[in-house]
């Protein structure tokens, strides 16, 4: 059976996504300085060419990598919140994921502390990540409006405070438990918050 070719818009697409996963594990083994475009690339098996035809530069390519990451977690919230009929199915299936991703994406938990050392120290970098967060943050809150209609639940907090506590929670737990492991107690995530969406 003759494999179908890829179109030259397809290519650009596989291109980038190898790209960005090697650009992943290489920021994460090397740090932002040590890593370099020459390194990245031959991670992925591609020239240098190949990086500077998708990625102006290395900050644009670590940017993209963090902007990827961010719309993959709202995706992920945005489906816990459609699918799950009841708050407390909302918060099981988060509380799942989170444990989910916790076991299989450590590389995560590293990249994000090197974004976070980047960011401290680049500010046209950490405005661009301010805007996504903002971003992101109200994407959440109008799901958990719509949520909370739905399930006629009241809350003590805003939907914008719930959405903010929400990603806080889930990025400190995941550097909390990269370096302590087992040490944290299990659930953690889910118990969080089930006191924040259920205080009584």
């Amino acid at each position: 059976m003759n494999r179908k070719r890829m179109t030259h818009e397809e290519r650009k697409v596989e291109t980038r996504k190898m790209l960005l996963d090697a650009a992943a594990n290489v920021f994460a083994q090397l740090g932002f300085h040590g890593a370099s475009v020459d390194k990245i690339a031959e991670y992925a098996g591609y020239s240098k060419g190949a990086v500077y035809a998708n990625f102006d530069s290395k900050e644009e390519l670590f940017l993209a990598l963090l902007e990827e990451k961010m719309k993959s977690d709202i995706d992920t919230i945005h489906q816990a919140m459609k699918q799950q009929q009841s708050v407390d199915q909302f918060i099981e299936k988060m509380d799942y994921y989170f444990d989910l991703e916790r076991q299989t994406n450590r590389v995560w938990s590293i990249l994000n502390m090197e974004f976070l050392l980047y960011a401290m120290r680049q500010k046209s970098v950490r405005e661009k990540w301010t805007a996504m967060i903002v971003e992101s943050v109200e994407q959440i809150s109008d799901g958990i409006e719509k949520m909370m209609e739905t399930n006629n639940h009241l809350k003590d907090q805003s939907s914008e405070e719930i959405a903010w506590t929400i990603l806080s929670l889930g990025n400190g737990m995941a550097t909390l438990h990269y370096i302590a492991e087992d040490r944290v107690p299990h659930k953690l995530y889910g118990k969080a918050l089930q006191n924040m969406f259920k205080p009584y």
